[in-house]
């Protein structure tokens, strides 16, 4: 049995697909069609129903915070982990909350910033653009990057860039680490894993499969590209 750690986002799923991405999509999921379907994403299950694909077996959300079983039902194991880290992070996650607020009303970025909880507690802060405005992104992403550098919560909390967004999270909170707590669970019957993602964050995880596919066109390749040629 072939089992595949797919992030939907740029692969799977796009919110306004090309053609392109629509014919590469559709290839994938020929591609993939005999194997069994873990997804390894920040959205969460309400997100997940977006994505046209059947994932009937685990499935990895929230950026690795919250693991659900083949049963449908959150790994209570994993529940665990996660509140022990949200009750550690949660000062932190409000102040940055604030800090993530302050910095897009000062800069007039007008971005939408939203502190998610799970299970009662902070769980991360996002920041998106309602228009996704590049350069909004990318000055509310350094600022935040200067206020956690030397604060209190540097070693705490990270920022994620991934698609249209910006994301502050624990840093315990990981999809590499995810994925590896549910390699430990398949069955013995799993010959082969692969591990799909067009997001630089990913490398982590994709290390972790037996293989690991990278579309062509994602800007983590563009990037090494840039960087071998100037070797």
């Amino acid at each position: 049995m072939i089992v595949a750690f797919v992030n939907p986002e740029s692969t799977l799923h796009a919110p306004e697909p090309t053609a392109e991405q629509e014919r590469t999509a559709a290839g994938l999921s020929t591609l993939l069609q005999h194997a069994e379907l873990i997804p390894v994403t920040g959205i969460d299950e309400a997100g997940l129903l977006s994505v046209p694909a059947a994932f009937t077996s685990w499935q990895i959300l929230r950026h690795g915070a919250v693991v659900i079983g083949p049963d449908g039902l959150e790994d209570a194991p994993w529940r665990r982990l996660t509140l022990e880290t949200q009750h550690l992070r949660a000062d932190g996650l409000r102040l940055g909350h604030q800090a993530a607020t302050h910095i897009s009303q000062l800069g007039q970025l007008e971005l939408d910033v939203t502190l998610h909880e799970h299970s009662g507690l902070p769980l991360l802060v996002t920041l998106q653009h309602p228009h996704g405005l590049e350069l909004a992104l990318l000055q509310a992403e350094r600022e935040l990057r200067e206020w956690l550098d030397g604060g209190p919560f540097q070693a705490d909390l990270r920022v994620l860039r991934q698609g249209d967004g910006l994301t502050l999270l624990p840093r315990e909170l990981t999809p590499e680490s995810a994925v590896n707590y549910v390699l430990g669970h398949l069955s013995p019957e799993v010959t082969l894993t692969i591990g799909v993602s067009a997001q630089e964050g990913d490398g982590a995880y994709l290390a972790l499969c037996d293989y690991a596919m990278v579309p062509g066109e994602s800007a983590w390749l563009s990037r090494a590209d840039v960087s071998d040629e100037q070797d």
